[in-house]
């Protein structure tokens, strides 16, 4: 007899296995990633079919398999409805979903904590789901980054530099240097004679974005009110130029997204 386990999992992607059934690729709060059948789900009366769209969470109930396992029943926790009737909404989710599904993937890290990452994973799509703006979709993408990195042991240092260990300039006025190589912030001395790939940051950019990092991600800060379009703009391009780098790839979503609007 096959057994049942139950566990509470958001849903990343799907696609066809066959013309009935489909593969769920979904993070789940006990197991981490996880890919199952979903068996009829493609058919037209499928209680499943509405159950394994992107960016919903489930209390599912599974059947062990030898390689994959199979959905039995599942009840929706959070639909996240109001991601799927905005096209930016939509967009950060799907790059957050990707990041999950890389980074939590065998060839990273196995050590990761499943329920703090799911727990994270839930809170940013809900905050995404009833936000207002563009804006704000930006604001708490950075803000599950950080914290996201920070969990699998890739978080950024705002205090020292990287090769010397010595304190990192604060004036507000002036800029700290970022080495991708390195992944963390570089003194000037450090940085003259560092042929890698760096990037010049505003202290308070640095200053922002240190602030995240100590908060909470549904917390509201004293630069949440105040940062623009441009600053959130610049925050999040550093960001998603620094996960480029750490996976050696650089995530398509945006390009494939801005195309299929045209």
């Amino acid at each position: 007899m096959k057994k049942t386990f139950t566990t509470d999992a958001i849903n990343l992607k799907n696609y066809p296995l066959n013309d009935n059934d489909s593969i769920v690729v979904m993070f789940s709060r006990e197991k981490g990633l996880m890919r199952a059948v979903a068996k009829g789900s493609k058919r037209p009366k499928s209680k499943l079919g509405a159950r394994i769209q992107m960016f919903i969470a489930n209390k599912l109930m599974m059947f062990e398999g030898r390689n994959l396992d199979t959905i039995s029943e599942a009840q929706s926790l959070n639909t996240f409805s109001r991601i799927r009737s905005d096209l930016d909404k939509i967009t950060y989710s799907m790059y957050i979903a990707e990041l999950v599904n890389t980074f939590c993937s065998k060839n990273y890290n196995n050590d990761e904590s499943y329920q703090e990452i799911y727990d994270l994973l839930y809170k940013v799509y809900d905050k995404i789901a009833s936000c207002n703006s563009r804006q704000e979709a930006i604001l708490y993408s950075i803000k599950f980054l950080i914290h996201f990195l920070s969990i699998l042991g890739w978080g950024l240092d705002f205090s020292c530099c990287s090769t010397c260990q010595k304190p990192l300039n604060a004036k507000q006025d002036e800029s700290s240097v970022f080495s991708f190589e390195l992944g963390g912030f570089i003194c000037n001395d450090c940085a003259v004679n560092h042929p890698y790939n760096t990037i010049k940051i505003h202290n308070k950019i640095k200053a922002f974005l240190c602030e995240l990092s100590i908060s909470k991600l549904e917390e509201k800060t004293k630069y949440d009110d105040l940062v623009n379009d441009v600053v959130l703009e610049k925050c999040f391009s550093f960001m998603k130029k620094y996960t480029d780098n750490l996976t050696n790839k650089r995530t398509k979503v945006f390009e494939v997204l801005s195309r299929s609007a045209i």
